[in-house]
């Protein structure tokens, strides 16, 4: 059983040999049993049996090239031996193979008509010259719609194999984008997580070696304060690393952990900006209520990324930060009047402002960046509250701090798409 379905296996794999495989048995079967009549005569195997069966034979192994040719090829020789010989006879097997392959060939339209006239037309030559009524002549009929049936249940069948290997391969491929898509997104999330947590304090450090340059000489005090600073912030920056790496890494060992900051530990943040330089004013809010730990992270990136952005592109300018609480939603607003001439030089180039979008996009809010009306910056978020379930940093992607407003298209817009620098 194992051999034959091999052998089957190597034959379908060669059309033309698989046709001539089965021209070649019928002819055989024709030429062993050519036949009988109603009244249980046996055809003899004459002349005119030998020459239909061996040109069914011929016909047949087109069958792939031309089907509905082969049909009406086959379906006359059929009809001419019933006329002939007045009797049945296994020649019409070759019929029969031609409707299959009509069935498998053709729409359904086109295979419907051509085996359903192929019967009756062989329905009407078996009634009229062999003899008998309808009842007794419906056996080719049968055949040939038997025939026909066959065809349409592999055509169904191959059609269901296809759409399986279809869906495999669309699995597959939904599979590799959504593996490609994880990836994407963690990067994304890595990079934003290196420049939120450590990039304010890089910043921080720059300005505070700076005024310790400055006064270096003129007032070692305040540049011995400058350079404690710079050694904290150092500090806070080699933990923060030790976590995401030792995150990164999945170590088994005990590691350093802190809590997700939140808009409670904004005093802190702002404090840690005023030992910079920066005068910031602000008041905390009586009450913001019970907020989604999503949006106080939000929130309180925003924040850090504007006030980073006042110390490295405003130096010396005053900022102000106003947080509320109305309408289901939380506002923050960040502003900062023009800058003075700057103690060092103010790094360029990054994606700061990039980043704070992506936040607020991804918990569904709008954000306002542009010049303000008097001079200075503005930063201005709406943060819908319902959004909440989001999640911490689902979705966000990451850059480095500040925009240059001339390498974003709309700057200057107090709007989403505008670019510029606090």
């Amino acid at each position: 059983m194992e051999r034959l379905t091999r052998f089957c296996r190597a034959l379908a794999r060669h059309p033309l040999a698989l046709d001539l495989a089965v021209a070649l048995s019928i002819l055989l079967i024709n030429l062993v049993v050519p036949g009988g009549r109603h009244v249980g005569e046996r055809i003899q195997l004459n002349q005119t049996v030998v020459l239909l069966a061996i040109a069914g034979a011929v016909v047949i192994t087109f069958r792939r090239r031309a089907p509905l040719l082969v049909l009406a090829i086959t379906t006359v020789i059929t009809t001419t031996f019933v006329i002939a010989e007045q009797g049945k006879s296994p020649i019409v097997i070759y019929m029969g193979v031609a409707a299959y392959t009509v069935v498998l060939a053709k729409d359904r339209p086109t295979r419907s008509i051509a085996v359903v006239a192929t019967a009756l037309l062989s329905l009407t030559a078996e009634v009229l010259f062999v003899g008998g009524d309808v009842l007794d002549n419906l056996g080719l009929t049968f055949f040939v719609l038997f025939s026909g049936a066959i065809g349409e249940a592999v055509r169904y069948r191959r059609a269901y194999l296809l759409e399986l290997e279809e869906r495999a391969v669309r699995a597959e491929q939904s599979r590799d984008e959504e593996a490609q898509r994880r990836v994407i997104e963690e990067r994304l999330r890595i990079a934003h997580e290196l420049h939120d947590v450590i990039a304010h304090h890089i910043a921080l450090m720059n300005v505070q070696s700076g005024v310790a340059a400055h006064v270096l000489r003129t007032q070692p005090d305040e540049a011995e304060r400058a350079l404690s600073l710079v050694r904290s912030g150092g500090r806070t920056v080699l933990q923060e690393l030790t976590v995401l790496l030792g995150v990164l890494r999945r170590s088994g060992s005990p590691l350093p952990t802190a809590p997700t900051p939140s808009l409670h530990e904004l005093d802190a943040l702002i404090r840690s900006f005023t030992a910079a330089g920066v005068e910031v004013d602000w008041t905390p809010p009586a009450s913001l209520g019970a907020l989604p730990d999503v949006i106080e992270l939000t929130a309180y990136r925003i924040v850090q990324e504007s006030l980073t952005n006042v110390l490295k592109h405003a130096p010396g300018a005053a900022a102000e930060v106003q947080l509320l609480h109305r309408s289901g939603a939380l506002e923050i607003t960040v502003t900062n009047g023009p800058a003075l001439p700057p103690v060092t030089g103010a790094a360029h180039g990054g994606h700061g402002l990039v980043g704070m979008r992506e936040r607020v996009s991804a918990v569904g809010g709008e954000l306002h960046a542009g010049p303000a009306a008097g001079g200075g910056f503005a930063v201005h978020a709406v943060l819908p509250l319902e959004t909440g379930d989001l999640g911490d940093d689902q979705g966000v992607a990451g850059g480095r701090s500040d925009v240059d407003p001339e390498r974003v298209p709309g700057a200057g817009e107090f709007s989403t798409r505008s670019g510029g620098r606090c």
